[in-house]
């Protein structure tokens, strides 16, 4: 029997919401855990459980490999540092198994140098696991079986409705999630017939009126017109004609309300979590929404990002709200780390949210995405009410290529948030992309020229140039330069589907590289690696010191200590913690009334650029130590 909560109601419809491979062990699903309760309440429903299929996948996959393939393994192809790794692996459920190494997926990840030893030894498990799955999904007497689809969760998700309809025709199918979202959703369920149903949007607004419907089917007489006239009007749902013909109604222009949305009920995940073995050295946490979109996004959509499809427009829960959950799912389950799921912060939790949490009193560990624009005092604020992770939106340290992309920032503004996240002990998880058209050497030039003065900030997780990807600027609009290609190859290896069907299924498409060449990109690549080499040991730390700065610069072999006493070169320094231009430095200077002259502060610039105490962004230079405070 499947480990589950269940809630129980009155009658009807005994629904199923599954979160395949490869979704994170240690966090429960966001969109499961908000769709159970609305199924819950639902008057066609008797009783809804949440099944997570990865916890058992990887305890599976651990179990028949006697230990050698754990957690790691799975979190390695959940991260997609690999395009498609994950869809390959359970393309054996759907398509059936071959040998791996004769697989076109195989030959080409291997003709680039990539290992598929452990993903090849999870290939040949995949279809036994989904068949025992399926087997015990259609025992225990589910009417409807939904399942949830993001990254690499399609082809999983696809293995499990095909194997259920071949043992019950009956049980429903749906499927829903991000990679159904505008044109995906349809193509998915025009090509794969299995699936009863596709719901392309938000999920709130569908399910419900969908399990009503089925209801009727089940327990009332009506005839086919009357049911074909229902789904008609279900804006964003995919169904099936009497003849079989897939008919995807319209996407609505409604969204949902987020103070509508109900709090998210993650007790079967916790539940599951609690019988895992892969999971035992895991520490879980609990995902949170605040809000859906990006209010950036509304303004100047970044030209590289295809993230929020259809659903850009920004809206958020009342601060209060979210407080309460967050309190309630600490409380509940008894963890510290809170994983917010939204896109980019609403900046007016600033001032409503994060005072309250900090407030609390408790060691919360909490993750957000954000604007790389902030302040010092609003990382402060951030870090008072206990975040200590953050996805900035880096992308990037020249300004000219971060104007390219639409990002709204400078490259001297990353430099800053970086320094200040060292300071106040904020880890900031970023990217480093390249291969923008229009972008040159000269661009890239400066930085790399400063790499080495970078160090003791956090380095990128990675280097790599842009991906284009299925709703962003640059996929819809050929002017900005990107040139489609078409469909991912890696992923037409992988999907056995036409081209023109794989056109409107993918989300990620094969472009012509654009942007710096290829012996520039690996001296970048190599620049950032040296970065990560020696990050761990360096540091460059400005301290108070009567009415000087003491300064500790330990980035180099030969660490060295040194004091800033001339008063000008204080109020210089300490006005370039928040970045400025050379009139803008003149104009501190001089209201500090300590201005030496325009000579002068050129010569001490040129000086502090040439020993990596400052980075330089063509007028604008701001400070590298990190320790200070300031306003």
């Amino acid at each position: 029997m499947i480990s589950v909560t269940e809630v129980r109601q009155s009658s009807k419809l005994r629904v199923l919401l599954v979160c395949m491979p490869w979704a994170s062990l240690d966090m429960p699903s966001l969109a499961l855990s908000t769709l159970l309760p609305i199924a819950a309440d639902s008057d066609a429903v008797e009783s809804v459980a949440v099944h997570y299929a990865n916890l058992p996948w990887a305890d599976y996959v651990q179990a028949e490999s006697e230990g050698r393939i754990g957690a790691q393994d799975y979190d390695d192809i959940a991260r997609g540092d690999n395009l498609a790794v994950g869809e390959w692996v359970f393309s054996s459920a759907l398509y059936g198994l071959e040998e791996p190494e004769e697989t076109a997926f195989h030959r080409a990840m291997s003709s680039q140098g990539v290992d598929l030893a452990v993903p090849s030894e999870m290939y040949r498990l995949a279809p036994r696991f989904v068949r025992e799955l399926a087997r015990t999904v259609v025992e225990d007497g589910y009417d409807v079986v939904g399942l949830t689809s993001t990254f690499d969760q399609n082809i999983p998700s696809l293995a499990l409705a095909q194997e259920i309809k071949k043992l019950n025709g009956g049980v429903q199918t749906v499927l829903g999630g991000a990679n159904c979202d505008g044109v995906q959703g349809a193509a998915l369920h025009r090509n794969f017939p299995f699936l009863d149903y596709v719901v392309r949007g938000e999920a709130e607004l569908v399910l419900p009126k969908l399990l009503r419907s089925l209801a009727a089917d089940r327990w009332a007489e009506r005839d086919d017109a009357g049911r074909r006239t229902e789904l008609s009007k279900i804006n964003g749902l995919c169904w099936r004609s009497e003849d079989d013909a897939s008919v995807p109604n319209r996407l609505g222009h409604t969204m949902v309300p987020m103070a509508k949305v109900p709090a998210p009920d993650f007790s079967s995940y916790f539940d599951a979590f609690a019988t895992t073995d892969v999971a035992r050295d895991l520490h879980p946490k609990v995902q949170v929404e605040g809000g859906r979109g990006c209010w950036w996004g509304e303004k100047h959509h970044c030209t590289f990002c295809g993230l929020n499809g259809s659903l850009m427009t920004h809206r958020s829960k009342p601060a209060e709200r979210v407080f309460e959950e967050i309190k309630d799912a600490v409380e509940r389950h008894r963890v510290l780390d809170i994983v917010f799921a939204d896109n980019i912060l609403d900046m007016g939790y600033l001032k409503t949210l994060m005072p309250s949490l900090g407030e609390l009193g408790w060691d919360l560990r909490m993750f957000f995405e954000v604007k790389s624009n902030l302040t010092y005092a609003q990382l402060r604020n951030l870090a008072d009410a206990g975040v200590t992770q953050i996805q900035p939106g880096i992308e990037n340290l020249s300004s000219r290529v971060l104007q390219l992309m639409r990002k709204g920032v400078t490259g001297w503004q990353n430099i800053r948030l970086l320094r200040d996240c060292r300071t106040l002990a904020i880890w900031p998880g970023w990217n480093l992309l390249y291969g923008f058209p229009g972008e040159t050497a000269q661009d890239y030039e400066p930085l790399l020229d400063q790499l080495e003065h970078l160090v003791h900030l956090f380095p990128p997780e990675r280097i790599m140039p842009i991906m284009l990807t299925r709703f962003s600027p640059y996929f819809d609009d050929p002017e900005l330069g990107m040139v489609n290609q078409g469909p991912s190859k890696l992923l037409s290896t992988v999907y056995r589907l036409p081209d023109q069907e794989l056109e409107e299924l993918v989300y990620v498409f094969d472009s012509v590289k654009a942007g710096i060449p290829h012996d520039l990109a690996v001296r970048l690549e190599k620049g950032i690696d040296s970065w990560k080499r020696v990050h761990a040991g360096a540091r460059l730390v400005a301290m108070e010191e009567g009415s000087g700065l003491r300064i500790v610069d330990e980035r180099r072999d030969q660490p060295r200590e040194f004091t800033l006493s001339n008063p000008w070169h204080v109020v210089a320094y300490k006005a370039l913690l928040k970045g400025r231009s050379f009139k803008a430095l003149g104009d501190r200077l001089r209201d500090a009334d300590v201005h030496p002259g325009d000579d002068a502060v050129r010569e001490l610039l040129d000086s502090w650029y040439g020993s990596g105490l400052v980075f330089r962004d063509q007028d604008h230079h701001v400070a590298l130590a990190t320790g200070l405070e300031y306003a």
